[in-house]
């Protein structure tokens, strides 16, 4: 795909070193720092072609189901009981991007970011690891994996607000960069306005990159915030005769707003918007909880035909009162087909 390979270098400065990374080129992963070797005593076993779940069970009441074995388990795929290879009740430790949309219509918002991105690492076990990812214009990596949360809080204190939004672009380098070849639980949070104004990928190219992983993705959606300050805008911009840009246009914003929601369902992520939540602290506290309540699991598919095709995935519970959230799916290894 020739615009992915034109797409720019992403660049950060991490410890006085410059790290760039050039899509579609083998060896641009940024390299680990020394904190971000994988935790002792805790190995995947890994087979060719498993495909790995991260499966969020809760009552239909919504508290966390826990205790439950492998043998409560059925995974389908396209209908079709496959055999769970791997199996962990117990937490596993997640690698965590933290991928933060830097654009001049968070400006405002940076303070409340920084706070509720500090107090989710330190949610997390000593185990798991956090990078952090910032976008405006281009895609910055700020942090390598890492355990310490004063380093996440130096990382984000970097960030100056401004500039226009390449929110596909900054997606399309995690997925296809940092988290290419990790095979342990990972996850990704993405807090922005969901308005893209310049990527050089589209989102049907975010889309299909992000159905090859198993990496859910936490949507932090200011798009409501957003669509209140394009109603003020647009009044504005009648009075004065004004033409009204496309970012402006509600239809824009709500197709955006479907976009972020499809893009969290089909990764087995979820999408929280802050206008249903006091503080950003609270959205993130979720997002921590159902981490560290994620049972993991991997299976090998039985249909072995690398023909490119879109695999459903269905994950089941022996039990009536619960309900199983996971990836909705991925491709098999092949020819690019049209997400479903």
């Amino acid at each position: 795909m020739s615009t992915l390979r034109t797409l720019a270098l992403w660049k950060a400065q991490v410890g006085g070193v410059v790290l760039s990374a050039c899509l579609g080129l083998s060896g641009g992963s940024v390299p680990q720092q020394e904190d971000g070797q994988e935790p002792e005593g805790f190995r995947i076993g890994v087979a060719v072609n498993q495909i790995f779940l991260p499966v969020s069970v809760r009552y239909r009441g919504g508290g966390f189901v826990e205790g439950l074995t492998q043998e409560d388990f059925l995974v389908y795929e396209n209908g079709v009981l496959q055999h769970i290879e791997n199996f962990y009740s117990e937490r596993v430790p997640v690698k965590v991007v933290l991928l933060v949309d830097a654009s001049g219509s968070t400006y405002y918002s940076q303070a409340d970011i920084r706070r509720a991105a500090i107090e989710f690492a330190k949610r997390l076990s000593p185990e798991d690891q956090v990078a952090v990812v910032s976008f405006n214009h281009q895609a910055k990596l700020l942090l390598d994996f890492s355990s310490d949360p004063d380093l996440v809080d130096l990382a984000l204190k970097k960030i100056y607000a401004k500039g226009n939004t390449v929110l596909y672009d900054a997606l399309y380098v995690t997925f296809d960069d940092l988290l290419k070849g990790v095979n342990t639980k990972t996850a990704v949070i993405l807090l922005t306005d969901g308005i893209d104004t310049g990527s050089m990928v589209s989102f049907q190219d975010v889309l299909q990159l992000t159905l090859q992983a198993s990496s859910p993705i936490y949507v932090v959606s200011k798009v409501d915030e957003y669509r209140a300050e394009a109603i003020g805008l647009r009044r504005l911009l009648r009075s004065r005769n004004q033409i009204i840009p496309d970012t402006l246009e509600d239809a824009f914003i709500q197709k955006r707003a479907e976009d972020l929601k499809r893009l969290a369902d089909l990764t087995g992520g979820r999408y929280l918007s802050t206008r249903d939540f006091a503080t950003l602290t609270d959205i993130y506290g979720q997002v921590a909880e159902e981490l560290k309540h994620q049972y993991f699991m991997s299976y090998v598919p039985l249909n072995r035909e690398r023909d490119g095709s879109w695999r459903s995935i269905e994950v089941k519970v022996r039990r009536g009162d619960v309900v199983a959230r996971t990836r909705r799916g991925y491709y098999a290894l092949g020819p690019d087909k049209t997400v479903p």
